[in-house]
């Protein structure tokens, strides 16, 4: 894909996915987070009133085909460093049904998994649905201590987040953990599908540099502070809770 799109670093920008990771140069981050709006899960499992009596705000988001996300996946890999970590999102029906597998080969491994318990039940024909999942996956060569400084992260996290901001959000205590146990200071992150761009707060907050876009820029979660998500009972604030 070519494009004449020129991204910026540091800022919140509209913008496509795929162009903006195949603009950046091999091996530049050891960090990439991943958070694919689509309509897989939705679709097959057919709800009903989504977008109508529910989920409006989150039914009118653009969504990826599984071939986009799944060359997104592999265009990510190329921009991590030896040993950097890609972090995707994934719902319970892609997980079962592995579609991480799809693009995991040679050149990365998944090494870890975080369920994040957002603590608002949603749908769901047997077990109610309760957030989401983290798949870690670690480019070749594969290594634990070298590269994960903070080894109090738990694999269950429970966050709730203020979906007023933006409905696709995610937890940014989870987000701020990892950014601080897996990159250094004036390292850059990158999130090619920033939707809240709390990746980007939280990576500034930490002396970061970041790289992202989103194709619907909402001028609530552009307003949002890093601390939108309301966080645990008794959090303490970001950079309290890092280090």
């Amino acid at each position: 894909m070519t494009s004449g799109h020129s991204y910026e670093r540091n800022r919140a920008q509209t913008g496509d996915a795929l162009e903006l990771l195949e603009s950046l140069p091999a091996g530049c981050s050891p960090l990439v987070f991943f958070d694919p709006q689509h309509r897989t899960a939705l679709d097959k499992l057919q709800y009903g009133n989504e977008g109508v009596e529910r989920q409006r705000a989150r039914a009118a988001l653009p969504a990826m085909t599984e071939s986009y996300i799944d060359t997104c996946c592999r265009a990510s890999m190329r921009v991590l460093r030896p040993s950097g970590y890609f972090m995707r999102w994934v719902d319970a029906f892609g997980l079962c049904t592995g579609v991480h597998l799809r693009t995991v080969d040679e050149t990365c491994q998944c090494v870890d998994l975080i369920a994040w318990d957002s603590l608002r039940q949603g749908m769901g024909y047997r077990s109610r649905r309760r957030g989401d999942y983290l798949l870690v996956c670690q480019k070749r060569p594969l290594a634990a201590k070298s590269t994960w400084r903070d080894h109090a992260i738990p694999d269950r996290w429970p966050e709730k987040v203020n979906r007023k901001i933006h409905p696709h959000l995610k937890p940014v205590g989870l987000i701020a953990r990892l950014i601080g146990a897996t990159t250094n200071p004036g390292d850059l992150v990158v999130d090619p599908a920033a939707g809240s761009f709390a990746v980007m707060r939280a990576a500034h907050e930490l002396g970061r540099e970041f790289i992202g876009c989103d194709l619907a820029l909402s001028p609530m979660s552009l307003a949002a502070p890093a601390s939108g998500a309301t966080g645990r009972a008794g959090a303490a604030p970001l950079q309290a809770r890092i280090g």
